[in-house]
This record gives structure tokens, sequence and C-alpha cells, in this order.
């Protein structure tokens, strides 16, 4: 990846595996862009010059060293994307605040079966736990930064994708 980013940015990625694979067809299924299946937010650089970032993920909300995300041809960003200081400082405050938040494995099962046009056991309700394109919606409203339309429970991989594509950050 040649742009840089920032605290308060998204990364969208693609990782290997089942999970990631099943992630990647849901979104086939729904005719949206079908790139990626996991999202961080960029958080911070340590003194070492490494960048971590926040992400929703099996085991709880936690930190990750970006260096595999960027390095990744499949990687995209918003980094392009207008964000003031204090915006950026929502986003990051709000990414700490959140670590620890559990997975939540209901609505990731929700959206597959919602994507096979199935039975949704989450109903639609809000729960006390996270996934990762759903984090990044979540601190991107609380800062008040434009994100992918629609509930922030509901947001996914392919609509980060779709939205980064389609804005390309006007001039």
């Amino acid at each position: 990846m040649t742009v840089a980013v920032l605290p308060g940015d998204v990364l969208v990625t693609r990782s290997g595996g089942l999970a990631g694979a099943a992630i990647r067809l849901g979104a086939a299924l729904r005719n949206q862009p079908n790139l990626s299946n996991h999202v961080a937010v960029v958080h911070h650089a340590d003194a070492s010059g490494t960048l971590w970032c926040v992400e929703g993920r099996p085991g709880g909300v936690g930190w990750r060293d970006a260096k595999d995300y960027l390095a990744s041809p499949w990687t995209l960003t918003n980094a392009a994307q207008p964000k003031t200081p204090d915006q950026r400082k929502a986003v990051t405050d709000g990414a700490r605040a959140i670590l620890g938040m559990p997975y939540d494995w209901a609505s990731i099962i929700g959206d597959g079966l919602d994507d096979l046009h199935l039975w949704d056991p989450v109903g639609g309700v809000v729960r006390g736990h996270a996934v990762c394109s759903a984090v990044a919606a979540f601190l991107y409203d609380r800062a008040g930064l434009p994100r992918p339309a629609g509930d922030e429970r509901r947001v996914q991989p392919a609509a980060w994708d779709a939205w980064i594509l389609t804005e390309g950050w006007k001039p």
C-alpha cells in the first residue's frame, strides 16, 4: 500500500481461511464487492514505528499490528477521506474505550444467513458485542464522520469496500 494512513483511518482487508472465504462469498451472493472480509481502524504508531490498529475479532476487540494489512495488495483504505484532528481523536478514543468487548458471533451467523436469504437469528437486536465492520461504523458515527450507509450493526466489509471504491475521495 502506497497511501499513508493515520489514526482514525479504516483498513479493509482480506484474510485467508474458511471464515474469510465465507464472508466474501456472502458479499458475492448479495452482488457486492467481495474483495475483503475484515475491517480494522488505525489507532497509533508506537515509539519503534509499529502502526497499531483496533479490530473486532474472535476473542474480542483488540490490538493488531497493521504491518500485514498494509502489505496486502487487497487492502483498501479511506485515508484520503477528510477528517479533522478532533474526529480522529474521537475515533481513537472510542476504539480504546471498547477494547475487550466480546465478539458478536450471533451477528456473524445472522449476516451469513441473511446473505443466503435465510433466517436471521439476531433479528436486528443490538447487542453489547462487536464485529469488525460494525466497530468501524460505530466509531465513525460517534466521531460524526461519513461511512457506508445502513444500520451500524449491519455494515459488512463489502459495504466498506463499495463505499471506499465509490467515494474515491472527490477532489
